[in-house]
Order: structure tokens, then C-alpha cells, then sequence
């Protein structure tokens, strides 16, 4: 890890443990400043120390991932965009989960050894608990973005560390991770990373709303936006219903911005001063519709259709099957199997044979899908 002045950083965090801010404080110190007091008294980590953070095993992180499959596969575009961003400044980026490990990073290859000494590494684990206030344990504890900056870090270790970190929820609005963007050198004044700060926000956004859309692949979504103008290239408001009119989930932004969808399911007619029938018609899928909410502001949107989803077939086993049984299984796997195969055919086909395509349309991974591939015995017609 870097050298840092040990003796004047356990001043600063003794100093600011007394200071203890009060209400007319800015948030920022007292967020800090009850990070610090959780990570003394709950947690009793040594501000001194010098160690680094913690790091899975390849064995315990490919665990991990795997419980992460759909987030890794909404995030990792934004993640490379955000990098090719901030790469110039030598930043590396960072994608958490929700307890605080590192599921997916991008650095420059050459800065790679330099970010792995300083702790900024695939694998490395940042709760508050195990390494007290740094950027990605502040937004798991607040659930809000935040830029912890050298020295407001808790241990010595981070100190020359600079961590620009904001939240990433699911459509329930629950926390699913962290996007941090951290670079090992930076100006010392702090109001030197709110660009910083700003891109990796809307980043998170992004990667929100890339999962929200893979989750509710199988409902009807409304892509709303106040312009016209940005509701195919950018849409913010992001709201899924079901084919019986009913609003089942909602991105951050549309809770924020519309009252009444903190508390779903509830029907669109209480929302929207429409029917949402004509929504379903083949012909609205075509272009755009002026939403009117029941407050009387519009908002202009598209309809996506219900993506059909490949689903892998159950096997259930009884546990003494007869003969016919096991023949009438037998039959009901088989027809799933076509009928899958039959689904991953028309989705290859609609996207021209451009297997990662196909995979986004089918709500699998890129792997998964070329397993399936095998096992059908499906090849491209340029292979046949």
C-alpha cells in the first residue's frame, strides 16, 4: 500500500470524532463523521492501519458472479463507456454488489499492478465493516451518491485514494450495488471531483435502467420522456405493466417524478388519464403517444411489446415413477426442448444470426445461449 502519514491522519479523524458536527453542519461531514463513529465502536477497525482490503479467492469471486448473472449483463457496457470517460484522468472503475464486492472493474492494462497495490482490484470487499468510511461502504449505509476524498477515508491505508460512488437499485427499488470510479491520484481539493461524481450518477442511471428493462422483459413497458425529442435515444421514465392494466414496477426516476408509484401494483387509469387498452394495440406499437397524467402534465412515450423469453424446462422427479410416468415426462420434456429450440431459432433469425443479440432478446447469457446452441445442434446457415 502507498506511505501515508500515519500520526497526522489518526489527528484529523480524532479531531472530527470531537468535533462531532451538529445539525447546521453539511451533510457530507455528518455523514462522515457517523461513518467514523460506527467503524470505532461498531466495528472497531484501527484508523492506523495499513493493510489492504480483503480480496476473494478466483474460486469464492466466480461464485459470486454467478449469483450476479443478470447484473453483470446490464452493467458491463456502461462500465467500459464510463471507463473510456475517465480513463484520461486515471481513474479505474468499479462495479459492487450490494455487499460491497467487487463483481467487475476496467483499468488501463499498463495501471493495472499500480490500482491492485492500492486496493482497487476484482475480488476486493468494501463494506463498512470491514474497512470503515470509503465510497462504496458510505452509499451501501445511505443509499446515496458521495465522493470520499484522500484523507476523509477512514484507515490510512486509502488516504491517498480518491472514491466517487453512487447507488444502483432494482425495479422494487431495493439496493442491488455500487458504481465507483476511483483513481489513486488526484488534486487535493475536494470540488475537484464533482464532474467526476455527476458522470458516475448518471452512469449508475444507465445501468438501472438496462436492468430494469431485462427484468421485465416479459410485461408491457411504457419509455417515457418531457421531450419528444429524447424518448427513442434516452428515455428517464421507465414504468412496466401487465396485459390487464396494472403498473407492476417503475424506474427511480419515475417514482421520483410521478406521485403514486411508491406503492405498487395499482392500476395505470389511476395514474394516466387513459385507456390503456389502446396501448396494446398492434398500431401503438409503432410510434409515439402523448401521456397525460391525472395531474395534467404530458409526457411523450413509447410502448415496447412483451420480450419472449426462452425458459430452461423443469425436471421434476416423482419418486417411484411407473412406466407411464416416466414415458408422459418423458414426451413433456421433449416438447419443451422443441419449443425452446423453436424460441432461440426465431430469436437467431430476427437478429441475423448475431448471437449477442439474440442473447439480450432472450434474456440469457452469451454462454448460455451458445450451450443451448449445442444441445439443439443449431448452426448458422453459412455452417450447414
Amino acid at each position: 500500500m502507498p506511505y501515508v502519514a500515519k500520526v497526522s491522519h489518526l489527528e484529523r479523524v480524532r479531531r472530527l470524532l470531537e468535533g462531532r458536527p451538529d445539525a447546521a453542519a453539511s451533510p457530507y461531514l455528518q455523514r462522515l463523521s457517523s461513518s467514523y463513529l460506527r467503524s470505532l465502536d461498531q466495528h472497531h477497525l484501527d484508523p492506523a492501519d495499513m493493510s489492504g482490503p480483503r480480496v476473494l479467492s478466483s474460486g469464492e469471486l466466480r461464485e459470486v458472479q454467478q449469483g450476479e448473472e443478470d447484473f453483470l449483463r446490464a452493467s458491463g457496457q456502461c462500465l467500459s463507456v464510463l471507463h473510456q470517460t475517465v480513463r484520461e484522468a486515471d481513474y479505474c472503475v468499479m462495479l459492487t454488489n450490494a455487499g460491497g464486492t467487487t463483481i467487475d472493474y476496467r483499468v488501463d492494462r499498463e495501471r493495472r499492478h499500480d490500482f491492485k497495490r492500492a486496493g482497487l482490484y476484482l475480488g476486493s470487499c468494501w463494506s463498512e465493516s470491514e474497512e470503515g468510511t470509503c465510497g462504496v461502504a458510505a452509499v451501501l449505509q445511505d443509499a446515496l451518491p458521495i465522493t470520499v476524498h484522500k484523507s476523509d477515508h477512514f484507515r490510512a491505508a486509502f488516504t491517498t485514494l480518491t472514491c466517487s460512488a453512487a447507488p444502483i437499485f432494482s425495479p422494487s427499488g431495493d439496493l442491488i450495488g455500487v458504481l465507483d470510479a476511483s483513481a489513486i491520484r488526484s488534486p487535493d481539493a475536494r470540488d475537484s471531483q464533482n464532474l467526476v461524481n455527476r458522470i458516475v450518477q448518471q452512469s449508475a442511471t444507465l445501468i438501472e435502467d438496462g436492468y430494469f428493462l431485462n427484468a421485465m422483459a416479459c410485461a408491457w413497458v411504457l419509455l417515457m420522456h418531457r421531450s419528444r425529442h429524447y424518448v427513442e435515444a434516452q428515455p428517464e421514465i421507465l414504468i412496466a405493466f401487465d396485459a390487464l392494466g396494472n403498473i407492476i414496477a417503475a424506474n427511480r426516476r419515475a417514482r421520483e417524478c410521478i406521485a403514486g408509484l411508491q406503492q405498487l401494483p395499482r392500476p395505470m387509469g389511476e395514474i394516466f388519464d387513459l385507456h390503456f387498452e389502446r396501448l396494446l394495440d398492434s398500431r401503438a406499437l409503432q410510434g409515439l403517444h402523448l401521456l397525460r397524467l391525472q395531474g395534467g402534465a404530458t409526457l411523450y412515450g413509447r410502448v415496447r411489446a412483451p420480450v419472449s423469453r426462452a425458459v430452461r424446462p423443469a425436471r421434476a422427479h416423482a419418486a417411484v415413477p411407473t412406466p407411464a410416468a416416466h414415458d408422459d415426462a418423458a414426451s413433456a420434456i421433449a416438447a419443451d426442448e422443441r419449443h425452446e429450440r423453436d424460441q432461440i431459432v426465431a430469436a437467431l433469425t430476427e437478429c441475423k444470426w448475431r448471437a449477442p443479440h439474440a442473447a439480450q432478446l432472450l434474456g440469457m447469457s452469451r454462454a448460455t445461449l451458445y450451450r443451448r446452441m449445442a444441445r439443439y445442434r443449431i448452426l448458422p446457415p453459412h455452417r450447414r
